[in-house]
């Protein structure tokens, strides 16, 4: 089942992004990471105005990784550059 996104934030030291999402049976919290940011557009930018504007893209991905169950450490779905590199490539 898909994630929908209830909201994103960058968070305060500005060092990643923050999606919450929902997956029909609760919430998930998504990690969008600094090189992620700066990996989605040209030129590399990792602020609040560069996640929400490609914050679509980053809800795609992170649904697609919990569609796969490719959870994180900590249990949340973390994006990646990589997971960015190859989005671009499928899309």
């Amino acid at each position: 089942m898909p994630l929908k996104l209830k909201s994103g934030f960058l968070t305060s030291s500005g060092d990643e992004g923050r999606l919450l999402m929902d997956s029909g049976t609760g919430d998930e919290v998504v990690v969008v990471s600094h090189n992620a940011l700066e990996a989605i557009a040209d030129p590399p930018r990792a602020d609040e105005f560069r996640l929400q504007q490609y914050i679509e893209a980053f809800s795609q991905i992170a649904s697609n990784k919990f569609d796969e169950k490719q959870f994180g450490r900590a249990g949340h779905i973390r994006v990646t550059s990589e997971d960015v590199r190859n989005w671009r490539v499928s899309a």
